[in-house]
C-alpha cells in the first residue's frame, strides 16, 4: 500500500495535510503581502506594525528593526497557523482540499 501525501496548490508534497494547508496558508500570504501598492493597506488589515511588510521582504538591515516588530512576528505566526479569520481570500475551502488529496502512486509529481 503506497504512502498518502499531500500536494499544495505549487505541486509541493507534505506527510500530512496540517502543513500543506500551513505551506498555503503561508504561500497566498507572502503573495499578498509582496504587492506594493498594498502594503499599508494589508498593515491595517492584519494589525501589522507599520513598514513591517517592507522590512520582512527586504530584510532587516539592524538588530533593533527586528526587536522593533516583534508583536508583528506574532501575528505573522498566528496568521500563518491559521488562527486569523481575516486571511487572504483564496484559500481552499476543507471540501475542495480534501477531494484534491489522492494516494501517492496515485499522484503525479513534478520532482
Amino acid at each position: 500500500m503506497g504512502k498518502q501525501v499531500w500536494q499544495a496548490n505549487d505541486g509541493e508534497l507534505f506527510d500530512n495535510e496540517e502543513e500543506c494547508l500551513r505551506h498555503e496558508r503561508a504561500s497566498l500570504f507572502l503573495i499578498d503581502m509582496k504587492k506594493s501598492e498594498q502594503y499599508r493597506l494589508n498593515e491595517d488589515r492584519w494589525g501589522l506594525q507599520n513598514n513591517f511588510s517592507r522590512s520582512f521582504l527586504s530584510g532587516f538591515q539592524r538588530i533593533e528593526d527586528f526587536w522593533q516588530y516583534s508583536d508583528s512576528f506574532r501575528v505573522l505566526a498566528d496568521i500563518l497557523d491559521g488562527k486569523r479569520s481575516d486571511l487572504p481570500k483564496e484559500l481552499p475551502s476543507p471540501s475542495k482540499t480534501k477531494a484534491k488529496l489522492l494516494p501517492a502512486s496515485r499522484r503525479k509529481s513534478s520532482k
